[in-house]
Parts: structure tokens; sequence; C-alpha cells
């Protein structure tokens, strides 16, 4: 895809985007934790590990099993183990559905589990469910990898985990407050790392990755769990606050960071607990996969060219589209990928 229709195709989307996402959520639901302050949340997280791996899980508990052509799709839920800082308990108390772990298991329907690998998937921001990826993605990956099962992961506040009141799938996690967000990327990290405990103990091979927010998190699971045989980071860069602040496919989020910049709030520095750069990573090169498009407009390359250049990724998938026209180099990505699997 050239750059001109790039343009129009990320253009036409992130519009999209824009009337999808464009309900807003009410601002009274996080009135116990809608602090503003650069030094109170700094006080709060720089006393702590702001990410850090789990090596235990909670039982995985079958909810319903169903069959999709020659894929078996089996959703299982457990008990998440993150713990909220102290100012975002009460907060968290409320949304029950975000305190369980929810993935679809999904396998050839003649897959016994011995000596099988595993892809541990993540989804993008406001993904309603995993339909698409279901139909075009990991059946054909089965298909072409009989041996691989998938552990498609619903990240906090999306699909099964959207709280009743939440506009939208994934709201909360961007539109709400600095504390609530990172504490959203701070759950995402340890939930996927216990997801991660539990396949270390019944596959051979696991591989963690994900694009978009999926991405974003696989790079800071990346800083402090090393177990995974394969990070697949997908239009994901460094400086996480910055892209926050332009984050135009949160109609609501972009909204607050207007009139919070208006009121002359640092807003990258409120958000600077996600700033990858204060962190160092713990996954060697070569198990670094990074996947990123030329024209992205959400996620800028150079951006991602940094995020490279912190985890020195030895495997490095450059795609001629931007964020929402990946959809159409997605095959070759895969292609690319599939190499690297087997």
């Amino acid at each position: 895809m050239n750059k001109l229709l790039s343009s129009f195709v990320e253009n036409m989307g992130i519009e999209a985007f824009k009337i999808a996402n464009r309900k807003r959520t009410q601002s009274k639901v996080f009135r116990n934790c809608n602090h503003l302050d650069y030094h109170e949340i700094q006080s709060v997280y720089s006393k702590m590990e702001v990410f850090d791996s789990c090596e235990k899980y909670g039982t995985p508990v079958l909810m319903n099993s169903r069959n999709y052509h020659h894929v078996q799709v089996n959703t299982f839920s457990m008990a998440s183990m993150y713990k909220p800082v102290s100012i975002f308990e009460k907060v968290y108390d409320i949304f029950l559905e975000n305190k369980q772990i929810y993935f679809e298991e999904m396998k050839n329907v003649q897959s016994d589990n011995k000596g099988k690998d595993c892809f541990i998937y993540l989804h993008g921001f406001s993904e309603r469910s995993y339909g698409f990826e279901e139909k075009y993605l990991f059946s054909e990956l089965i298909a072409e990898i009989p041996s691989i099962e998938i552990l498609a992961v619903h990240l906090p506040y999306h699909m099964k985990r959207s709280p009743g009141n939440q506009p939208y799938s994934g709201a909360y996690i961007f539109d709400s407050y600095p504390v609530v967000t990172i504490e959203g990327f701070r759950q995402a990290v340890n939930d996927v790392s216990q997801v991660l405990s539990y396949a270390r103990e019944k596959y051979k091979k696991v591989i963690v990755g994900g694009f978009s927010l999926g991405g974003y998190v696989t790079s800071f699971l990346g800083t402090c769990d090393n177990r995974g045989d394969l990070y697949i980071v997908g239009q994901a860069g460094d400086r996480l606050p910055y892209t926050l602040k332009n984050l135009t496919v949160c109609p609501g989020l972009f909204s607050k960071m207007q009139k919070w910049m208006k009121q002359g709030i640092d807003v990258e520095g409120i958000y600077a607990p996600l700033e990858i750069h204060q962190y160092t990573p713990v996954v060697s090169p070569e198990k670094v996969v990074s996947v990123a498009g030329k024209y992205d407009k959400l996620v800028a390359f150079q951006s991602v060219e940094r995020l490279r250049g912190l985890f020195k990724s030895r495997h490095n998938i450059n795609y001629s589209a931007g964020h929402i026209g990946f959809l159409f180099e997605a095959s070759k990505v895969k292609k690319e990928i599939i190499k690297l699997i087997t």
C-alpha cells in the first residue's frame, strides 16, 4: 500500500473509531481516584515496582465450549490475583467483572495438548470480541501450524470484563483518570503473567504478543517477565504518555486531555509511570519481534524505532500501511511471524 492510499484508509478508520467510541464515561464513577497532581501520583508509584510478574494463578474454570470449523474454542475464567494501589482500591472493588481473567483457548479439534506450542494473544483497544481474529487469524494460524494453540486473553475492562455501566468495551482504561489507566496497564501485565504461568506448565513453547494496546502490554511484560519464548510487540512504541495525549480514537480521553492542558496540567507527567524508558528489559533481544506500520498515525514509526532500540530487538517486521491499514497487510506479516514461530 502506498503512502497516499494508506493515509486515506487511516483517516477513514480513525473517524470510524471516533464514532464507535463517541460515548463518554461519567466522571462521578472515578471521584475517589481522580488525582491530577503530578507529585501525588509520583509519590505512589516511585516507591514500588510498577510492573511485576506473577508466578501464581487461579484455577481456570471452563465456561463453555464450541467448534468453529477445524477449531475448538473453549472459554475459561480464573480469578485475577492483581492487587491495586491503595488510592484505587475503592474504585476497583466496584468493577466486579474486571476481577476475573477470561481467555479463549483455541486449538485443532484433534489436539491433545502434548508437546504443543502456545500463543498468548492480546487484543487492541476497544475491541468488542475476538470474532474477527477467530475467523481471519486464529483459524488460519492453527490450520498452518496444527501444533499451536491460542490463548486469547480479555484485557482489563474489555469484552467479558466490561463493567455494566461502561459506555463501550475498554472505555475505562483510557477515558478515565491517570491512576485508573496506570492501574489498568498494571493489571493487564499482571494478569497476562498469570496466564503465562498457567501456560508454562501446560505447553512446550509459549509465545506472548499482540497489537496496539496488546503490543504495549507485551512491551511492559518484557520489563518484568522473561519466561516467554517469544514476545511479539505489534504497533507499539515508546512514550505512551505522549501517545495518550493525542489518542483521537478515544474521544472521551482526548477531550479530557485538551481540558487539562488548558488548565496548565502536565498531562504527560501525570502518566509518567507508563513511560517505558524508566524500566529495563528482562528479555533477550532474540526473543523480541517488533511489528510496525511505516505510515502509522496513531503510533509514530519513530516511536517504534526507539522502542526497538530499548529492547535491541533482533526481529523487526515493517509493513507499508498505517495502524488501521494493517488489515490489508496482515497476511504478509503473518507469514513472517509463522517463520519465526516454526
